[in-house]
């Protein structure tokens, strides 16, 4: 809202809509490219959840199996554990994007709702007359300088007058 007001006082509307546009574009950038990204990871995760549980299936015989060697014992459990992990590792990842999607839309409805706050001051000239009331802070500052230096120049002067007179005597 700060930097928003910063644009109003500076009397650049446009600028303030177009920086508003640009963040939504960019923002409805980000959730399309979350939303593609969470679909392609939920379906290599569902993928390697159908090829886990065969592959799991597999893997449980042969460590179960009396005629496996412990060799293709430790194997199998070490390609279950890779599988389990990786599915593990797609299932993290694709709940952190949900929630990335979550907090990326909550930033979205905020944005709006802001946005929509300062197009209603707009039009109610609030902010207009907030950046008339700065202009007219800053004129009046002006004038206090510059009566602070006529009172300044008026006393130099009559120094100099008294001065002046001084030799007239």
């Amino acid at each position: 809202m700060e930097f928003a007001a910063k644009i109003m006082y500076n009397g650049c509307y446009s600028c303030l809509s177009k920086t508003l546009n640009w963040g939504r574009d960019i923002l409805d950038e980000v959730l399309d490219l979350l939303d593609k990204t969470a679909k392609r990871i939920q379906k290599a995760a569902e993928e390697t959840k159908d090829a886990t549980v065969k592959q799991s299936a597999a893997y449980d015989q042969i460590m179960q199996s009396p005629e496996a060697s412990q060799e293709q014992k430790i194997k199998a459990f070490i390609r279950k554990t890779r599988h389990l992990d990786r599915l593990e590792s797609l299932n993290s990842q694709l709940s952190l994007l949900y929630t990335l999607q979550i907090f990326a839309f909550k930033v979205k409805v905020l944005e709006v709702n802001v946005g929509n706050i300062n197009t209603q001051l707009i039009k109610s000239g609030v902010l207009l007359k907030n950046a008339e009331l700065e202009d007219i802070k800053k004129n009046i500052d002006a004038l206090k300088i510059l009566i602070e230096a006529q009172y300044e120049s008026m006393k130099e002067i009559r120094e100099t007058e008294n001065k002046t007179l001084d030799y007239i005597h």
